[in-house]
């Protein structure tokens, strides 16, 4: 119990130093031609979370990589496409519309498909642990501090071959897939706080590592 406790102070202690490090620029390596500004960024926000939420009961058929880091990837990569007839058509989204984000399109992008970093160099997708590292800056424990589109993540060391766990915040509450084999959800705050307390997104959980930005978001 100790030795766990102790992966889980380290983790957190290693995330904070790590987005400390990224905002003063010291081993911020993320490419400012990916950056959106604030308007793209309001809307990939919008994009991301209605996409996310949309699977819930519309998975779209272009979903293919079922985990929790793969369903955000997803829903990254298809926010930052250009939403024409073609893609509706695609991916069945049945949810709200947006303007699309203009600076550029997935995967007409500065580094083609090439959208993520992993401590070396950009790649297409990265493991949980490398979006938490390399992709995302800490916001805070608390919600209020968070903005929907923001996401969260867990490290649950009991789990060796999936520690980390991440979540994407809507507003009200997260949408998530639960992992190989398992479904996408949507859970109010209010039910995460009633729940198992491994899952909830409060400081006092040692399992909740916080709400984090992406760094493709200016805002």
């Amino acid at each position: 119990m100790k030795e766990q406790k102790l992966i889980f102070s380290l983790v957190i202690l290693m995330v904070i130093y790590q987005s400390l490090l990224l905002a003063t620029g010291t081993i911020n390596k993320f490419p400012v031609e990916l950056v959106l500004d604030t308007y793209d960024s309001l809307n990939f926000r919008l994009w991301f979370v209605s996409i996310a939420l949309d699977n819930v009961d519309n998975k779209h058929p272009t979903f293919k990589t079922e985990d929790c880091s793969g369903f955000v990837f997803y829903a990254i990569k298809e926010a930052l496409k250009k939403h024409d007839n073609n893609w509706f058509e695609k991916t069945k989204y049945k949810g709200p519309i947006f303007e699309d984000v203009k600076k550029y399109n997935y995967p007409e992008t500065p580094f083609g498909v090439n959208i993520f970093y992993d401590g070396k160099s950009l790649v297409s997708y990265v493991n949980a642990h490398h979006l938490l590292l390399f992709n995302t800056k800490f916001i805070s424990f608390e919600k209020e501090f968070a903005k929907p589109g923001d996401i969260i993540f867990f490290f649950h060391p009991e789990d060796p071959d999936f520690p980390y766990h991440v979540m994407i915040y809507t507003g009200n509450g997260f949408v998530y897939h639960t992992g190989p084999d398992g479904e996408i959800r949507y859970v109010k705050y209010e039910n995460m706080m009633i729940g198992d307390m491994a899952w909830r997104p409060i400081r006092l959980n040692p399992a909740f590592l916080g709400y984090f930005r992406l760094l493709i978001l200016s805002d």
